[in-house]
């Protein structure tokens, strides 16, 4: 692997995001005193490691817990090594799927500083708090992967040596002094999601030790239906339902491709935008969407105010999402530099209408279904199984969901008047 940057004049350098790719192993280095540490002890020079879940975004294990950051913000210092490994093979989309789903479960875990120490020894047994490298093994070892022969006690340097790895090249560039001065002195919207999700794990934290992450809330919750006030209240002091208002309000501009077209910034900047968010919502599932399922089914059976608080935030959440990839295409395709698409309606009642339905709301799809199998005719009303009925879509297309449904003449009647339907 190639070493520190050489040159006349060193500069601080950063990822170039466009060559890395979700799955990827990031390994970087930095001038303070424990990474001179680490280093001396494991013989690398780097001394902490990320893993990559999409495009400039990055989940760590640091002194503030399991997180994501934009890559585009990690900024390597002067002399200061920095990789990008990348699985021998390609992987699949399962594997990814599973690696990218393991790291985002761990957002808000407790960093263990004695783990990472452990991890240059043996005879311990893991717990439940991350450390960096350990983070990176234990995600691809949920996959069926094993980049160390010991993913729970393992340090960057072994990450760095695998033979399971190879060093993607050409992964830095120098910032210019007035990209160096910008990045410094630009707001870090992510810093501000840590902070919102370490305070509301903090109070979780005062009812139970055994919290770590978020998913430990949801499970601590089902069981104990008491803490549900307190925990609605952790929710609003932490901020954790705000933050993403505060987001919208700082980067407007992505939510509408009129004032994408006004936005005072390069045109190269807006195009990497666009086309990084398109390419991160064709690697899998949204996971907004998937959230708001979840918590659907969660408050479905075991009702709590803070999980209904859970459906409105990722209800949200998806529409914000929603109007931020209709913004980029519309962008993208006034440029040509984006065929545009047809918009696919999905048959109502179909199988794929309701794996689109089952996956936004679990809970309608099954009343749905049990409706059509007590009618026991697929060509009933999707809402109260009388027939005949008739196919509808939704004129604007809804956040998630098949955007169609079949309805009787009553409950069409009956549809709210803000968002239309039209035959279909």
């Amino acid at each position: 692997m190639s070493r520190d940057h050489e040159g006349p004049e060193l500069r601080p350098r950063v990822f170039i995001s466009s060559l890395i790719k979700p799955g990827d192993v990031v390994l970087t280095t930095t001038p303070e005193r424990m990474s001179q540490v680490i280093r001396k002890i494991t013989g690398a020079d780097i001394s902490h490691a990320m893993i990559c879940v999409g495009k400039s975004s990055v989940i760590d294990s640091t002194g503030d817990g399991v997180h994501a950051r934009n890559l585009d913000r990690v900024l390597l210092e002067p002399g200061c090594s920095g990789y990008v490994l990348r699985w021998v093979k390609p992987l699949t989309t399962d594997q990814l799927l599973a690696v990218v789903s393991f790291a985002r479960a761990a957002v808000g875990t407790r960093y263990t500083k004695d783990g990472a120490v452990k991890s240059v020894l043996a005879g311990f047994v893991p717990g439940r708090r991350q450390f960096c490298s350990r983070l990176v093994a234990q995600a691809y070892r949920s996959a069926g992967i094993d980049l160390v022969l010991d993913a729970d006690f393992c340090h960057p340097g072994e990450l760095q040596n695998s033979k399971a790895l190879v060093e993607v090249p050409d992964v830095l560039r120098d910032l210019s002094a007035e990209e160096e001065f910008y990045l410094r002195e630009d707001f870090d919207n992510v810093q501000v999601m840590r902070d919102a999700t370490n305070a509301l794990l903090q109070e979780a934290r005062k009812l139970s030790s055994e919290i770590e992450s978020l998913n430990d809330i949801d499970g601590y919750l089902i069981e104990h239906e008491e803490a549900d006030a307190r925990l609605v209240q952790a929710l609003q002091t932490s901020r954790y339902l705000g933050v993403w208002h505060e987001e919208f309000e700082r980067n407007s501009w992505q939510y509408h491709v009129a004032l994408m077209e006004g936005h005072n910034v390069p045109e190269e900047h807006k195009r990497k935008y666009c086309e990084e968010l398109l390419a991160d919502q064709k690697l899998g599932q949204n996971r907004f969407v998937l959230n708001h399922g979840l918590y659907v089914g969660i408050n479905a059976e075991h009702p709590r105010k803070y999980f209904a608080l859970q459906v409105e935030l990722y209800d949200l959440l998806a529409s914000f999402h929603a109007r931020r990839v209709n913004a980029a295409t519309t962008w993208l395709e006034r440029r040509g530099l984006l065929e545009p698409v047809s918009r696919k309606l999905l048959r109502p009642h179909s199988s794929e209408w309701f794996a689109s339905l089952r996956e936004w709301d679990a809970k309608q799809a099954a009343m749905t279904k049990a409706a059509i199998s007590a009618a026991g005719s697929s060509d009933v009303c999707s809402i109260c199984a009388d027939d005949p009925a008739r196919d509808y879509a939704f004129v604007s297309p809804p956040t998630a969901g098949p955007g169609t449904i079949r309805l009787c003449e009553d409950c069409f009647d009956i549809q709210p008047i803000d968002n239309p339907l039209e035959p279909f």
